[in-house]
C-alpha cells in the first residue's frame, strides 16, 4: 500500500473510532480472555457471520490499530469511488462471475506477509439472523498460508439506540486437523463441519451473555 493511499485509509479509520463508541457501543466477549487477550499477533484469517457492510467496519475497529485487508465480491470494485475505497482499505476481489480463486493465493500471500484478512464464509450478507452454510475457501487460504483462523461473531445489532455484542473465539489451527498439502473435497467438508459447528456454538453463548448481562440488570 503506497503513501497516498495509507494517508486515506488511517483517515478513515481515524474517523471510524468515534462510530465504535456511539453507534456500535460495542460489548466484546471472549471465549477464552486469559488465553486470547486483546490482541491479535501476527497474520491470520478472520472469520465472522455477516449480516451487512458495517460487520467489516466493526471488524476492523476490534483489530485496531492493525490493518484488516477484506475480501470482497466484484461488486464492490465496480463503482469507481467504492473500488479507490477498497484499495486503501487493501480489498482483496474475489470474482464470482469469471469463478477465478485468484484471491486466494493473495489473501495466503497478504496473511504471510503479517497481515490480517478478513472472509465471510457465508458469501453473502444474511438478514435472517441465522448463520447459513460456509464456503470451504476460508480453510484453503488459512491452510496456504500456514495461519490461524479467529472467528468473530455479532449480534447485527447496529445503531445509536443500540448495544453491539460481539464474541471472540479462540484461535483455530489447521494443524489440529487431518490434512493433506492438497486437501481434498472430503477433508475441507469435514473441517468445515467442526469450524461451522464451532461457530454455531459462539453464537450460543454470545446469546447466553446476552441474557445473563439482561438477568443481572434485573436483579
Amino acid at each position: 500500500m503506497n503513501f497516498f493511499y495509507l494517508f486515506f485509509h488511517w483517515i478513515c479509520v481515524l474517523s471510524s473510532i468515534p462510530a465504535d463508541w456511539f453507534f456500535f457501543k460495542r460489548k466484546t466477549y471472549y471465549e477464552d480472555k486469559k488465553v486470547q487477550g486483546k490482541r491479535i499477533r501476527g497474520g491470520a484469517l478472520v472469520i465472522s457471520n455477516h449480516n451487512n457492510t458495517l460487520d467489516f467496519v466493526m471488524n476492523t475497529l476490534i483489530v485496531f490499530p492493525r490493518n484488516l485487508h477484506v475480501i470482497a465480491s466484484e461488486h464492490a470494485f465496480k463503482n469507481p469511488l467504492i473500488r479507490f475505497g477498497m484499495k486503501f482499505w487493501g480489498g482483496i476481489e474475489a470474482n464470482r462471475l469469471t469463478k477465478s480463486m485468484k484471491f486466494m493465493d493473495a489473501a495466503a500471500e497478504v496473511i504471510r506477509g503479517g497481515d490480517l484478512v478478513q472472509i465471510f464464509p457465508e458469501g453473502q450478507n444474511t438478514d435472517d439472523g441465522q448463520i447459513h452454510p460456509f464456503k470451504k475457501s476460508y480453510i484453503v487460504i488459512a491452510h496456504r498460508a500456514g495461519c490461524p483462523i479467529i472467528p468473530i461473531i455479532n449480534d447485527g445489532q447496529y445503531g445509536l439506540f443500540k448495544r453491539t455484542r460481539v464474541m471472540i473465539g479462540k484461535p483455530i489451527e489447521l494443524s489440529d486437523f487431518q490434512i493433506s498439502e492438497k486437501p481434498t473435497r472430503e477433508e475441507l467438508a469435514q473441517i468445515d463441519a467442526v469450524i461451522y459447528q464451532k461457530v454455531l456454538d459462539l453464537r450460543a453463548a454470545l446469546e447466553d451473555s446476552k441474557k445473563k448481562r439482561n438477568q443481572d440488570k434485573r436483579k
